[in-house]
């Protein structure tokens, strides 16, 4: 099968949760014998220019691959301006740049079977090939995004994020709705958001679970097999809203209630903002560890993992991966949100802090006796559905029908 995939944003370095779900994807379908191309943007405004490195390694994960890039001139502003009547900001942003002579030589060029639509913003790139090839496409949601951008944007700090969101969210429903409706099949990340989908009367809606690879596995394993280095940790990108509010209420809400003074608290994760930095400071059990290189190496050495995060929409990756760790695990509701219930079921699940505290509290003194709190046979039927063979078979499946249906 031949699938060009579409992605919002490149899939590498794969460091954030909506990267690594798209990166495992793509290796998944490779290893199932599938061919793939990308076509996919880089946000040099934000980013800098993208390494050579970065595009070298895109060979391990597809066949062929187009880059566009946001530059964020005046020029290119005033044209993503003009097409906010029809598109929601993110998404007029990657149609204004994309070069359409060449990207539909390219695409040709590689005769796709089927479009995948990976994030919604690529909406417009993604309708205009499928017309132009003549081939159906599908759509995999990360997140019903109307509600995952409002909570961004009552978060975000700085008026020009606040401003940034803001324009996003204009129309953003409405394209939303349009493609859950027009898409052949729509993969969910989320039962949840699939569920919602489906009431609403959009019956071509799948769960397609995330994938945790046999690398990632296999480091978790070979980190739970060391002696525990912390007693709680928490993983995740450190600069998005929401995951700024997750730290900021551990840190605020549920740490001072743990008056272990020689508790070992990680915080791990990527690009840290000031805010994290000024909290993780003011605790001295904390320990800030900044881009780490493994992220296995980090919670397998673990007694106790957490979610704090407050709302959101979609699955926090960081939970199904929690999953494949030895360690206690203790979320809030958000943070399990959108799992299968025999996923949610590994958790201990507080909202409140005080309960939150006395959960952790719990596990970490149960995991220094040497206490086995954990269901081995919960733990792995709760795995088993993300494994990349698991995942792939739903996705296979479901697009071997649109294609038979297409030619139909």
């Amino acid at each position: 099968m031949k699938i060009l995939v579409v992605p919002i944003e490149m899939p590498l370095p794969a460091n954030s949760g909506g990267r690594i779900d798209v990166a495992r994807r793509l290796r998944a379908l490779r290893d199932g014998g599938h061919d793939t191309a990308l076509l996919t943007w880089h946000n040099v405004a934000r980013d800098g220019v993208l390494p050579e490195a970065v595009l070298a390694q895109l060979g391990s994960l597809c066949s062929s691959h187009h880059v566009a890039l946001i530059r964020r001139s005046v020029l290119e502003s005033l044209r993503r301006s003009a097409h906010l009547w029809r598109l929601p900001s993110y998404a007029a942003a990657r149609w204004v740049t994309l070069d359409k002579p060449a990207v539909l030589a390219w695409a040709r060029a590689f005769a796709p079977d089927v479009l995948m639509l990976d994030g919604l913003y690529g909406i417009a790139a993604v309708r205009w090939l499928a017309a132009q090839l003549g081939v159906p496409w599908v759509y995999r949601s990360h997140n019903i995004e109307q509600v995952y951008m409002r909570y961004q944007r009552e978060r975000a700090t700085g008026a020009g994020a606040r401003l940034r969101l803001t324009a996003n969210l204009l129309g953003l429903r409405r394209v939303e709705e349009a493609v859950v409706r027009e898409a052949a099949c729509t993969f969910d990340i989320s039962v949840t958001d699939a569920a919602h989908w489906r009431a609403r009367g959009h019956r071509q809606v799948q769960w397609l679970p995330t994938i945790v690879d046999a690398d990632f596995q296999a480091a978790m394993a070979r980190a739970d097999a060391g002696a525990p280095v912390w007693d709680l940790a928490y993983f995740g990108n450190l600069n998005t809203p929401n995951n700024v509010e997750a730290v900021e209420w551990l840190l605020t809400q549920v740490l001072p209630r743990l008056s272990d003074p020689q508790l070992r608290v990680a915080l791990a994760g990527s690009h840290p903002s000031p805010v994290v930095r000024r909290l993780a400071a003011a605790d001295r059990r904390v320990t800030l560890l900044a881009d780490p290189p493994s992220i296995p190496a980090v919670a397998g050495t673990a007694r106790v993992l957490v979610n704090p995060v407050q709302g959101g929409s979609g699955v926090n990756l960081k939970s199904v991966e929690m999953l494949f760790s030895a360690a206690q695990l203790v979320s809030t509701p958000a943070g399990v949100q959108g799992l299968p219930a025999e996923a949610a079921a590994c958790f201990a699940v507080h909202a409140e802090a005080v309960a939150f505290a006395q959960a952790v509290a719990k596990a970490v003194a149960s995991a220094q006796g040497g206490a086995a709190t954990i269901d081995p046979e919960l733990r792995r039927t709760a795995r088993e559905p993300f494994a990349p063979a698991g995942a792939l078979q739903v996705l296979e499946k479901c697009l071997r029908q649109v294609m038979k249906g297409a030619g139909a």
